[in-house]
């Protein structure tokens, strides 16, 4: 591995010293680096690119990103009697913050297991169809949202 050429392919773009050098039979392998520097300037560079393109900013699939959240949510907010807590969990506020792409997903959830995903619907679409008489029953609540969901064409 040709450590000048890792580096240049970052975004810091890092010249190594010139006391370090590659002899013309083994180019990839500097002459007076020791092994702990190579590993040092090898993690260096892996983390200059995830500086350069962290995981928040690469694409990945937004089921897998909305089920990775929900587990986490439904794992650490299990034993909370506060639905004011289980709202203001950071699992929540992420899935809240991946907007219209997460509300056909949230429905699946009502769908399959109803739970307290009504405050994240109503944050994102600006509605809230459950019928006043349902306040409280979580059930009843998941019915009104899966209702209007197929009304508004995100179930079939």
């Amino acid at each position: 591995m040709n450590i000048q050429l890792a580096l240049k392919e970052t975004a810091l773009g890092v010249e190594l010293p010139s006391y370090i050098a590659a002899d013309y039979q083994h180019f990839d392998k500097p002459i007076g680096i020791a092994k702990e520097l190579m590993t040092v300037l090898f993690e260096w560079r892996n983390a200059a690119i995830h500086y350069a393109l962290p995981m928040s900013r690469q694409l990945e699939d937004t089921n897998e990103k909305f089920r990775e959240l929900a587990n986490t949510w439904k794992k650490d907010v299990r034993l909370y009697s506060s639905v004011s807590q289980m709202v203001l969990h950071p699992a929540y506020q992420r899935i809240v913050g991946m907007g219209p792409a997460a509300v056909p997903l949230l429905l699946r959830e009502l769908a399959e297991k109803p739970d307290h995903w009504f405050w994240a619907l109503k944050a994102i679409t600006g509605v809230d169809p459950v019928k006043l008489e349902h306040r409280g029953k979580v059930r009843q609540m998941a019915e009104d949202w899966l209702r209007w969901g197929q009304e508004q064409g995100y179930r079939r």
